[in-house]
């Protein structure tokens, strides 16, 4: 198993990308910290994931949140002991919202979900990852930060926002 005693914290764990990942991860032998805003979601995934015989902890967390965010790492850390991966898969869309009719309530819900999210998990994390001597992130970005019609600007703004700050977080810190 190629993750084996390894702990993965996955934010937006309740569905879709974040759901797979776990599930996946969990099979390859990595005990899990799945955080979602939906209870019931991680309920039922982490529920899945202890039905394959696999190790798994629920935290509810809002990732735009810094108190949530140092709440689901410590919660993880104190579980298992350690940290080995982060994948800061939560993420919202702007409906395709144009830069015209975009409200800033909306443009700053995206932003918080999509950049400030990653930020805080990965500034928690790295706090473990650092002493630990080694860590993988992993942020999931888009064609939205690559392109400029692929969402609304709110939603292809903060794609190229982590995609930015993924390119500076490997500069500092990935392995020279």
């Amino acid at each position: 198993m190629k993750l084996e005693n390894k702990v993965a914290l996955i934010t937006g764990v309740g569905s879709g990308i974040g759901e797979a990942t776990a599930k996946l991860f969990a099979e390859e032998g990595a005990k899990i910290i799945g955080v979602d805003i939906r209870q019931e979601d991680i309920d039922r995934v982490i529920g899945d994931i202890r039905k394959m015989g696999k190790k798994a902890i629920g935290v509810y967390g809002n990732v735009a949140k810094s108190e949530d965010v140092d709440n689901m790492v410590n919660v993880g850390v104190r579980e298992y002991g350690r940290l080995d991966i982060l994948v800061n898969n939560a993420g919202i869309m702007d409906n395709f919202v144009p830069v015209a009719e975009l409200s800033q309530e909306l443009w700053e819900r995206v932003m918080a979900v999509n950049v400030t999210g990653p930020f805080l998990a990965t500034r928690a994390s790295l706090k473990i990852m650092l002493k630990q001597g080694k860590g993988v992130i992993i942020n999931h970005a888009s064609v939205g930060g690559l392109f400029g019609v692929r969402g609304g600007a709110a939603y292809t703004a903060s794609k190229h926002a982590l995609i930015g700050l993924t390119k500076n977080i490997g500069a500092v810190y990935g392995e020279m």
